[in-house]
């Protein structure tokens, strides 16, 4: 099913420019079509939005609390004075008390960072087998604690052995490596080179009169404080913003707005007293904007005109069929003028798979996994395979199976049982789909108003009665062994007919066209021939199930064990489960759009794209 959608032209003085354009964006409803992309036209002098910098302004306060801002437009009402020189000021003045606490917040991080250095470097010292703080005081013998990088840490000790260093790592956090070197004083400008190489970071000793672990916990007890009164800096941020969050939530909510109003503005026509705004519109919406309009005496609002751009579509199917809309999608969006098949898909899905895969275990199975697969990710592909499986299990009632033991009596007849009468049901269900996608074909048509098309292509009425004479007189062959006269003349009508579409409505010279049509006539007799024929494959998949778990079963009495004829079984299980139930998922999908779709889908739509509330940042709001 699709939702009707109408064309409309606005026209409208341009002082009620504002107030159309956040009508519209309110909808929810409205795609409007760029009258550049029609016309040509030199739309508006606007070289940007210029409420893009005013949103990303406002934005910026949000960021510095962390806060994600929830426009709401509702509370919007245009037109509206934009008082520029006071919003700047606002804004730029909170940005600024902002900033000034964001400065004091780094000053403050650089003291910890520094603080936390001269942490280290005691519990070098707490950690160090000796007396580094005596040898330190010492004018021969010089004392570094520092940091190097964990992977160069052995070259690194490689290099200081030749010298006299004394070189003792405490700690590794596997990012760098905390060490103290020992070593004379006359080293010191060598070991500088050396230090340079390796980026080796040397950590202040505090100059401190304390034990080394007084020391210690004095720097701690600085860091937090520090800590403390970076955390209350960060709370005068918040306590600034939510002082004036009124004001900044109603600067925010009216940038935001006017910004995506601009963004539409930048699609229109204006004059120096009008503006026209073109596009496509839902039915609902478009009674709302005509009683909208009704409000005001220089809005003129024109429907179903004439726009050169291809009519969107939007599918509105219950909710059961709108999570086999993919499976449309997957071939392609119907046309505004042609019928939606998603309900004749979702069923003929269901029915497939459940004829070719009909099993009681397997298919519970698939749809108890898929629902739980569902219900986590919401795909609309595991909601379809949900109920694949049910219908797995419907039929494997009807065939008697469950895990492949045809341990219950069937309610129609088992598969391998009934090989002829399985394979003639498969023809017949093709015949009449067949028959079926050329009368929504005809349905097309006569939309379409494409009188010619709806008689003389294959798919119209002269392929509907050589396809319904040919196979008609066929059956009657086989049981009596005669061709009905009657249907000889209707199949060869119709023959002829398909034979005049191509002959008499092709482009190119009178014998191109003699030639091409005669090979697409016979073409089309092929593809009528073999597209039916392709639904052997629902009776031979129904026998493949059951043959497949056949050659696991004898796997499994073949095993000298019953360890190893469980195994057999339950490996043969899963593989038919999922190998071939993902089989059978392309081949029910193959059946709909290779034999069904090509008879009455073209696909070649557009889905309807209505303007949305976008953000900073481009997200849809």
């Amino acid at each position: 099913m699709k939702e009707n959608i109408h064309s409309i032209g606005v026209i409208a003085h341009r002082s009620l420019m504002e107030t159309i354009s956040k009508f519209l964006l309110d909808s929810g409803s409205f795609e409007i079509v760029p009258m550049r992309d029609m016309f040509n036209l030199e739309l508006n002098s606007m070289d940007s939005n210029p409420y893009d910098e005013f949103l990303k302004t406002i934005h910026t306060l949000y960021s510095e609390v962390g806060k994600v801002p929830r426009p709401d437009v509702s509370g919007v009402s245009l037109p509206v004075a934009f008082n520029e020189r006071e919003f700047e000021d606002f804004v730029m003045g909170l940005k600024n008390e902002m900033d000034s606490l964001d400065s004091k917040i780094s000053e403050i991080q650089k003291e910890v960072s520094d603080i936390e250095n001269k942490i280290k470097a005691v519990e070098a010292i707490l950690s160090f087998k000796g007396a580094v703080k005596d040898v330190a005081s010492s004018e021969l013998i010089k004392v570094k604690i520092g940091t190097v990088h964990s992977g160069y840490f052995e070259r690194f000790h490689e290099s200081l052995e030749p010298l006299d260093v004394i070189v003792e790592r405490m700690r590794d956090d596997g990012k760098e490596s905390l060490c103290t070197l020992i070593y004379p004083s006359s080293l010191e400008k060598e070991l500088e080179d050396i230090f340079k190489t390796v980026s080796f970071k040397s950590l202040e000793l505090p100059d401190s009169d304390l034990q080394p672990l007084e020391t210690l916990y004095e720097l701690k007890d600085e860091r937090k404080s520090l800590e403390l009164e970076i955390e209350e800096l960060k709370l005068k941020k918040r306590e600034l913003f939510y002082k004036n969050r009124r004001k900044i939530y109603g600067y925010y909510d009216l940038t935001f707005v006017l910004k995506n109003v601009y963004d539409l503005v930048a699609n229109v026509k204006m004059t120096e007293e009008f503006f026209i705004i073109m596009g496509w519109i839902t039915e609902d919406s478009l009674a709302e904007l005509e009683k909208f309009a009704d409000e005001f005496d220089d809005i003129l609002v024109f429907r179903d005109i004439n726009i050169p751009v291809q009519k969107p579509t939007k599918l509105s199917n219950p909710a059961f069929f709108k999570h086999f809309e993919f499976l449309v999608k997957m071939y392609g969006t119907p046309r505004s003028d042609e019928v939606d098949p998603t309900p004749i898909v979702s069923v003929l899905f269901l029915f497939f798979y459940g004829f070719m895969f009909g099993d009681i275990g397997h298919g519970l199975t698939i749809s108890v996994i898929s629902w739980l697969l569902y219900m986590k990710t919401k795909i609309d592909l595991w909601f379809a395979m949900t109920f694949a499986g049910i219908s797995s299990t419907l039929f494997g009632l009807f065939y008697g199976s469950i895990f492949g033991f045809e341990i219950i009596p069937p309610l129609i007849g088992r598969p391998m049982e009934n090989m002829n009468a399985f394979l003639e049901v498969s023809i017949a269900i093709g015949a009449a789909l067949i028959i079926f996608g050329m009368i929504l074909n005809l349905v097309n048509r006569l939309v379409r108003k494409e009188y010619r098309k709806m008689i003389f292509d294959p798919n119209g009425i002269s392929g509907l009665g050589l396809y319904t004479s040919a196979f008609a007189g066929i059956l009657f062959y086989l049981e009596s062994g005669k061709f009905p006269l009657v249907l000889g003349i209707g199949a060869a009508a119709s023959l002829a007919m398909v034979f005049l579409y191509f002959l008499l409505f092709e482009e190119g010279k009178f014998s191109e066209r003699l030639v091409l049509a005669f090979f697409e006539t016979f073409d089309r007799i092929i593809m009528f021939f073999s597209n039916t024929l392709s639904f052997i494959r629902l009776g031979a998949f129904a026998m493949n199930h059951a043959g497949l778990f056949l050659a696991f079963y004898i796997m499994a009495q073949m095993s000298k064990s019953g360890v190893g004829s469980f195994t057999s079984l339950l490996v043969g299980n899963l593989l038919i489960i999922f190998l071939e139930g993902l089989v059978v998922f392309i081949q029910a999908v193959r059946l709909e759009f290779y034999e069904f779709f090509s008879k009455f889908y073209s696909g070649d739509g557009r889905d309807f794209n209505p303007i949305r509330y976008r953000g900073p940042e481009g997200g849809v709001y």
